[in-house]
């Protein structure tokens, strides 16, 4: 019997040994709930959920039954400063009430990390625009069926990554906010759907060694890519300036079925506003093709071309001809977009194939943001 309590005694002791800290890194693997039930263990543990620097809200209508408020619920934490915030609800009328009194109390309190997923919302738009003018945020998460109203004047000095899943359309201007408000971004992903077979997907990454830019809609890819030391991102966003890009690579895709000329139209178009890059990787495999006539613009600094097509017959083979710098042309006929039939590659000199170039495996770069 001695044995037994002096074995029970010395685990208790262990316990008693342990710091807040070492207590509170176990509890920051606990929602906010489940931390709070903790309290009951023991005296030990009656407050030390107070002292987490974090909040992990699954639900906020428990909370607000309790203390009517979320400031009144915060109000005896003997840590004021919250690191990180996750708020997730499924209700359809429940969390989207209190968003904003969450994302006021967190800035308050110098968050720095907030993820925010509401999968149903009984609002159209959600406005806090103290969520866009925090100099603490460094990551930022945002998911739900609601409009975001972005404010115009953006200023998120300390934030690195960026990520926006929406259920509803977001203008570019409001986009351009975004970015340019935000200069240590190195990680900005944006999902869009507002109908189900039209969606937008944006993507920037800026690391040590390259900046890439993705956007994906319902029938195309495009994939611009440049060292470290060329940023091209403010010129992409700024309206008429996509002509300033040189030194990038662009790699665009086109796919599906289309019925219309619409496609032929948009490839012309971003082709115009990218004119004067160096580099061209041109990709279309339509299950069906149509003979509008393309308004192909003059590419006066493209040294390297690779064409890639589905139809041997497509109007894309007048473009060398529109290249007065061209050096290098690659053409691929594809069974799909990863598995050629015929592949040639050639030496281009004043407009006139010299010989042929060993081919090397087709294995784009643009595999990188597209995983």
């Amino acid at each position: 019997m001695g044995v037994m309590m002096n074995e029970r005694k010395s685990g208790e002791d262990r316990i008693s040994m342990l710091s807040d800290d070492v207590l509170c890194h176990i509890l920051s693997f606990l929602t906010t709930k489940e931390a709070i039930a903790t309290s009951l263990l023991s005296t030990r543990w009656r407050f030390l959920w107070s002292m987490l620097l974090f909040l992990d809200i699954h639900c906020s209508k428990p909370i607000i039954k309790s203390h009517e408020t979320v400031k009144t619920f915060l109000a005896p934490r003997i840590t004021q400063s919250i690191t990180r915030f996750h708020l997730k609800c499924n209700s359809h009328s429940c969390c989207s009430h209190y968003v904003e009194q969450w994302v006021s109390a967190v800035i308050a309190r110098k968050v720095e990390h907030v993820d925010i997923s509401l999968c149903m919302c009984h609002r159209s738009v959600l406005n806090f625009a103290t969520l866009f003018t925090c100099a603490t945020f460094v990551t930022l998460k945002l998911e739900g069926l609601f409009n975001l109203s972005i404010p115009l004047d953006v200023h998120l000095p300390k934030l690195k990554t960026l990520y926006l899943h929406l259920h509803a359309f977001t203008s570019f201007s409001s986009i351009r906010n975004l970015i340019s408000g935000s200069p240590a971004l190195k990680l900005f992903h944006l999902k869009q759907n507002w109908y189900l077979s039209h969606f937008n997907e944006l993507k920037i990454v800026r690391n040590s060694r390259v900046i890439q830019l993705f956007q994906r809609k319902w029938f195309y890819n495009l994939v611009i890519q440049s060292d470290r030391s060329y940023d091209f991102i403010s010129d992409y966003l700024e309206s008429g300036s996509r002509s300033n890009i040189v030194k990038a690579k662009v790699y665009m895709t086109v796919y599906g079925g289309i019925k219309d000329f619409y496609a032929n139209q948009f490839v012309c178009e971003t082709l115009k506003e990218l004119n004067n890059v160096e580099f061209l990787s041109l990709g279309d495999f339509r299950v069906e093709t149509y003979p509008f006539s393309l308004d192909l613009p003059l590419f006066k600094n493209l040294v390297e071309l690779r064409v890639s097509l589905k139809n041997r017959n497509s109007l894309y083979m007048e473009l060398p001809g529109k290249c007065p710098k061209h050096e290098i042309l690659e053409v691929n006929i594809m069974d799909d977009r990863y598995d050629a039939t015929q592949r040639c590659k050639y030496r281009i000199n004043g407009g006139v194939r010299e010989h042929d170039l060993s081919i090397v495996p087709f294995s784009p770069e643009t595999t990188l943001l597209e995983s």
